[in-house]
């Protein structure tokens, strides 16, 4: 079955309307909702969220909680020996800062069988999970609220719908 994990950035940017992506992050929720496709919040997510507004401002009740265990960390420290093995980044620095957030939500998602990951950060998380999956490292794709919302893109999150407009029946 389908499910998506929601990054911070998505939280962020669905609790606050004055966001720019604010409209397309209500829209993937909406979505989810009425489809039965099971958002997932990774604990650390929440607790990025808690730093800037309750978390108990969402709505919990329609979102699974998802606890950091040990094979969530287990498949993180993998991302980043590999991505060190790799010199897919250079920067030590940033691949603690990444390790941090980014790569331990890549690796709950990936650890959990959750393929898409909704997200608005379209530097570090959306970049890593892309190095992650040319090195056949992880299946997990991000889908980007800058892109506005594309359902379609849930069940294939490469896929691009086309603007279609109404042909008239004697035209070609």
């Amino acid at each position: 079955m389908l499910s998506v994990c929601l990054d911070t950035s998505f939280l962020i940017s669905f609790a606050d309307p004055n966001r720019k992506h604010h409209a397309a992050a209500v829209d993937y929720f909406r979505h989810c909702l009425g489809k039965g496709i099971p958002m997932f919040i990774p604990t650390l997510a929440a607790a990025e969220f808690q730093v800037g507004q309750p978390v108990t401002d969402l709505p919990l009740q329609n979102f699974r909680i998802l606890p950091y265990n040990l094979p969530h960390a287990i498949k993180a420290a993998s991302f980043v020996a590999a991505l060190r093995r790799d010199e897919i980044t250079k920067d030590e620095a940033d691949l603690r800062k990444v390790v941090i957030n980014d790569l331990n939500i890549l690796g709950q998602a990936a650890e959990e069988g959750i393929p898409v990951l909704l997200t608005e950060d379209a530097g570090t998380l959306v970049r890593m999970a892309e190095r992650l999956r040319v090195a056949n490292l992880s299946t997990v794709q991000t889908v980007l609220l800058k892109d506005g919302f594309t359902p379609g893109r849930l069940d294939n999150p490469l896929q691009t719908e086309m603007a279609l407009r109404p042909v008239a029946p004697n035209q070609e």
